[in-house]
């Protein structure tokens, strides 16, 4: 889904969310909401190797995207980790200090702000106070919702209704399987993390095959 210059970057949204088992159904949820309005979802995520550093990859990420969502629902202490995880607290910081400290273009920059519950943002990032953050009480059908009202609100073309976008993702999912073994993946292989760049091509594909969006 590649696209030129500036209409890139008014069409990329970076994802900055935990990377763990248990958030991949939320994250894949934010993921198709982002395609399906029309947009292009980033991560730390979509390239591998050592030829650029982590920290680099996430700047230059930032860098070229206009829009982003940072999930900050995953800062506390876990029984297998007994301190807080600040990787995506920190991601946050570097979007707002692009927002910030950056061009006029970078001033353009808007993010949303996602956590579990309501007010979390308030008790773990209270730097944050006067930002309205959405919360999705860790149901992916909620990450769609305020996915999609963010993007709506951004957008310059019409976009479907929340319900709509969730009854495509239901879709999507149960036809994923066919479509997996369509390239000799595992539906299980596919849903992994070290397999996203793939399913975000089944992904894509599908959307385009599904046909276009409204107006």
């Amino acid at each position: 889904m590649a696209v030129p210059g500036e209409v890139r970057f008014d069409r990329c949204v970076f994802v900055n969310c935990p990377f763990d088992s248990a958030y991949k159904p939320l994250l894949h949820a934010i993921l198709f909401a982002i395609h399906d309005c029309g947009y292009i979802a980033r991560s730390a995520l979509e390239a591998t190797g050592a030829a650029e550093l982590r920290l680099d990859k996430i700047v230059r990420i930032i860098r070229e995207s206009r829009w982003s969502v940072h999930d900050i629902s995953r800062v506390e202490v876990d029984p297998d980790n007994p301190l807080p995880r600040f990787n995506m607290p920190f991601e946050c910081g570097l979007a707002l200090g692009a927002q910030r400290f950056g061009t006029a273009r970078d001033r353009r920059r808007d993010f949303l702000i996602l956590t579990g519950a309501r007010h979390q943002d308030k008790l773990t990032l209270s730097d944050l106070a006067g930002q309205d953050a959405a919360y999705h009480a860790n149901v992916p059908e909620r990450a769609i919702d305020a996915m999609r009202a963010f993007l709506a609100s951004k957008s310059r073309s019409q976009v479907r209704g929340g319900s709509a976008i969730k009854a495509r993702y239901a879709r999507f999912r149960g036809e994923l399987p066919r479509l997996a073994a369509a390239l000799e993946i595992g539906e299980q292989e596919i849903l992994s993390f070290d397999y996203l760049p793939d399913w975000l091509r089944v992904m894509s594909a599908w959307l385009v095959q599904s046909g276009p969006r409204p107006g």
